[in-house]
């Protein structure tokens, strides 16, 4: 562990987890360039522009690196003045109805594993939580008398979701067989060990679910499926905007951006034109 990199980490912002293992990964990288204190804007393009990363990665190591030579070199640091264009990202993928309901009636609700499983996927439907937000969950923060959950977000700030009755049924039916390992206040567990479900392990949650379902879905796409779905069933856009805690309706329709597509389909053309 690079003692510099925890210390830039330690006090240049309040980083949230997730955010401090991205960027201890750019830097550890970026510490292997020779003579940082001479490193300038081409330089640092170059270094930003690694075969894997795309535009949105390029991005974020752009500011990453940025952040910390300001923070080592000082303001005038002559690779601060480095630039590259942001590309607007394709939209986000996300369930359509049917999908929802084929995720949803893939589990086994009368087995231990099946009853988390559909708990977890109905409480990302319905609230939004990223991945890192519904790992961390805590029971404690969940309020099944206003259906609502508290969890550290994106930015090290508390963020809000509220869930339906529905959801309220089948997280109750995950209470009855959970069997946490002491001291541990998580909503989620391993089912094995009793401890908190990592990142790792709803990826694992979310590889064999693709693979019974016939279609890729990951825990992001509850999310985005959050924004599509409510909007499909009548949600205003500020509405949705504040429960899924968007900084702004742009970001909100943003994850709706297939949406429109899929609602042009039936006036197509070549769907009409035939009709004649």
């Amino acid at each position: 562990m690079n003692r510099e990199i925890e210390n830039f980490l330690s006090t240049a912002h309040a980083y949230a987890k997730s955010t401090k293992g991205s960027y201890r990964r750019i830097l550890e990288r970026l510490l292997e360039i020779q003579n940082l204190d001479q490193l300038d804007a081409a330089d640092l393009i170059k270094f930003v522009n690694q075969p894997k990363w795309g535009n949105a990665q390029q991005n974020v190591a752009l500011f990453c690196a940025q952040k910390f030579l300001r923070w080592k070199f000082g303001s005038l640091h002559p690779a601060l003045s480095a630039k590259i264009k942001r590309v607007k990202p394709l939209p986000r993928r996300s369930l359509d109805p049917d999908q929802a309901l084929k995720v949803l009636a893939s589990f086994d609700p009368y087995k231990t594993s099946g009853a988390r499983d559909l708990a977890l996927i109905a409480f990302g439907l319905d609230t939004g939580f990223r991945r890192a937000e519904i790992g961390s969950m805590m029971l404690a923060n969940v309020d099944f008398y206003s259906n609502t959950a508290a969890a550290l977000c994106k930015g090290g700030q508390w963020g809000y979701g509220t869930f339906s009755q529905e959801t309220a049924h089948l997280l109750q039916n995950w209470l009855k067989v959970r069997k946490p390992r002491d001291g541990v206040n998580n909503l989620f567990l391993n089912i094995k060990t009793g401890k908190a479900l990592t990142g790792d392990g709803i990826s694992c949650i979310f590889k064999r679910l693709s693979k019974a379902v016939g279609f890729q879905i990951s825990a992001h796409d509850l999310r985005s499926s959050f924004a599509t779905l409510a909007t499909i069933y009548g949600a205003p856009s500020r509405a949705g905007q504040i429960a899924g805690r968007w900084s702004s309706i742009e970001m909100f329709e943003h994850y709706t951006g297939k949406l429109a597509l899929r609602t042009i389909q039936p006036y197509l053309p070549m769907a009409n034109l035939k009709k004649e």
